[in-house]
């Protein structure tokens, strides 16, 4: 029997109400986390987050991590600003296009040492896992990732039917 046959639906239906449940609360942990981050910092939580996109993707153009941290590139230049002054990326003129500009995330010692302790229990946590659940786990956290940045999109560019909704 497969997991889409209507005997098994009950148990499938409490497993996507958990799911939900789960995906929530690890948003909220994840805004925890990057709150705290930010405090501990003295950045802004989107300043945090972007610097933390920063450092997973390597240099990239103020229009990628814009995309990426689901911002309007001019509301970004105010947090690339910040960046460069906290010393966590600079700025370098793009060697194809000198108009545009490569944000280089820079190393932080502090950063790396505060977070050092989260890396070692999700090693752990990896461990419990096997190479097809580990790639199963990444499959499901891509298309995770891909489907809010579309529903980003889809919230920038449509306009709420409700005037007071969004205001």
């Amino acid at each position: 029997m497969t997991s889409g046959d209507s005997d098994d639906r009950p148990g499938r239906d409490e497993a996507l109400a958990q799911l939900a449940v789960q995906g929530r609360l690890l948003h909220l942990a994840m805004m925890g986390l990057s709150t705290a981050a930010a405090a501990r910092f003295g950045l802004q939580v989107i300043d945090q987050q972007c610097s933390g996109l920063l450092h997973q993707t390597g240099p990239i153009s103020v229009g990628r991590l814009a995309e990426l941290a689901g911002l309007t590139p001019s509301s970004v230049t105010g947090v690339v600003d910040r960046l460069e002054r906290a010393d966590l990326l600079r700025r370098e003129p793009d060697p194809h296009d000198r108009r545009k500009v490569i944000l280089v995330p820079l190393r932080s010692v502090e950063i790396e040492e505060v977070f050092q302790p989260l890396a070692q229990r999700f090693q752990a946590m990896y461990a419990r896992y096997d190479d097809q659940e580990l790639a199963l786990l990444n499959d499901f956290l891509l298309h995770m990732t891909d489907n809010i940045r579309a529903h980003i999109t889809t919230l920038r560019t449509r306009r709420s039917p409700d005037p007071a909704i969004g205001s």
